[in-house]
């Protein structure tokens, strides 16, 4: 099994080290670090290119919805997923297109749930390579997956966002969908 690398983002403490705590005790997670300012977060986000990003809303300076947007202006997209105590945040996270979103205090069992869903869609986005897809087509393809857009995939890759849309079109023939959403909705087991 491949080691999922996470990093946390919080202004308290207490909250990284409690994340900490919770992320050493799943063999398959490799904690990588954590901080405790938003500007710094994005540098250290950059340089170590976590696969799971852990990320409080409310915090001095930037808030993480722009911490969010600056890492992915730097071409770099990891899984985020929100921690925080205030639900009221949840609807701009999902328009965000962050994965999750967690409570305080992180209930380990939620938290497990989190993980087994990021592995879940990330083992079937792998499945990828035993279609009839160009290998152009299986990159797109798991970068819709991880919840990227056209033009996010088109930065990604140094293509046109019109290519992208080529590809997501003959994707979607060779394997059978009428649309975008039916597609990772298959493939990420949500209904």
């Amino acid at each position: 099994m491949e080691t999922i690398t996470c990093f946390v983002v919080d202004d308290e403490k207490e909250a990284c080290l409690r994340l900490q705590d919770i992320i050493k005790k799943f063999r398959e997670l490799n904690f990588i670090g954590y901080e405790r300012d938003a500007d710094t977060a994005i540098l250290s986000i950059i340089q170590k290119k976590p696969d799971l990003v852990f990320l409080d809303v409310e915090m001095p300076g930037k808030n993480g919805f722009e911490v969010l947007e600056a890492v992915r202006s730097n071409n770099l997209f990891p899984t985020f997923i929100f921690v925080t105590a205030y639900i009221h945040y949840a609807i701009n996270a999902i328009r965000e297109k962050a994965f999750d979103y967690l409570l305080k205090p992180v209930d380990i069992g939620e938290f497990k749930e989190a993980i087994e869903r990021y592995k879940e869609r990330n083992q079937t986005s792998l499945n990828f390579d035993h279609t009839s897809l160009t290998e152009r087509e299986k990159q797109v393809a798991r970068l819709l997956c991880q919840g990227k857009t056209s033009k996010e995939i088109a930065k990604h890759l140094y293509i046109s966002a019109n290519t992208v849309n080529t590809h997501r079109k003959a994707i979607l023939k060779k394997l059978g969908f009428s649309s975008t959403s039916e597609l990772l909705s298959a493939l990420s087991g949500f209904n």
